[in-house]
């Protein structure tokens, strides 16, 4: 079941592509034509691949202006660590610096054991969020066969006002719209950002905690307040 569920969940390319079906605002993204293989990359392999992923990335980029790229499979670290902290200044190295990732190299082997054969890059502009306590608003929602909702605050570090929670429930409600997209039976994850105007956008999708996700505020060990903002739908 595990590689099923990575086969479904980590790509962001397919993640794009039911959004699309399901009619789901996304941030727009722009992916490089160039694949790398999965297994390449593990070995130490794909330089020439690499270095034409990675000159369209940095031509892909220019063109947006303030943007940021990511793997097709996850966020490099550099990226997760801006994206969590906006004022942050983030050196974020381009593809051909970037194989060493801590986090990429293990979704690679997770990657590699469920039969993904490539990634590539994807590019998208920086989308501002709404912001509390010094942190984008952002949720997790987990979706289970059934297609029942469990809506979390992403970050942990601090709780979220009330006044959040109908964003919360449009994040569930869209989190839903995807359960028919994905193959029956795998159980997943979908990451939304509120902006400041009011929209809920569609960040990713991934697995549940059983194979890999933060359960966010949902730990068993954190000390959920009023302000968590964790809804069961």
């Amino acid at each position: 079941m595990k590689n099923l569920t990575i086969r479904e969940t980590i790509d962001l390319r397919t993640w794009l592509a039911r959004c699309g079906k399901a009619g789901l605002a996304v941030i727009p993204a722009r992916v490089c034509p160039v694949e790398i293989g999965v297994a390449e990359l593990i070995a130490g392999g794909g330089r020439s691949a690499l270095q034409a992923v990675s000159d369209w990335t940095v031509r892909a980029a220019g063109r947006i202006g303030k943007g940021m790229w990511r793997w097709s499979l996850c966020a490099p670290i550099e990226v997760k660590a801006a994206m969590s902290h906006p004022g942050l200044l983030v050196r974020m190295p381009w593809p051909i610096d970037a194989t060493d990732d801590k986090r990429f190299r293990a979704i690679l082997n997770d990657a590699d054991a469920a039969g993904i054969t490539a990634t590539t890059a994807i590019v998208r502009p920086w989308v501002v969020a709404a912001a509390e306590g010094g942190y984008p608003v952002e949720f997790r929602v987990f979706v289970t066969k059934a297609g029942a909702t469990s809506t979390t605050s992403y970050y942990t570090q601090r709780s979220l006002g009330t006044r959040w929670l109908p964003f919360a429930r449009e994040a569930a409600r869209l989190a839903s719209l995807l359960r028919p997209h994905v193959e029956a039976g795998v159980e997943f994850s979908a990451d939304f950002l509120v902006t400041p105007d009011g929209k809920v956008l569609l960040i990713e999708g991934g697995p549940t905690p059983q194979f890999g996700a933060d359960p966010c505020c949902l730990a068993a060990d954190h000390p959920m307040g009023d302000g968590a903002v964790v809804l069961s739908l």
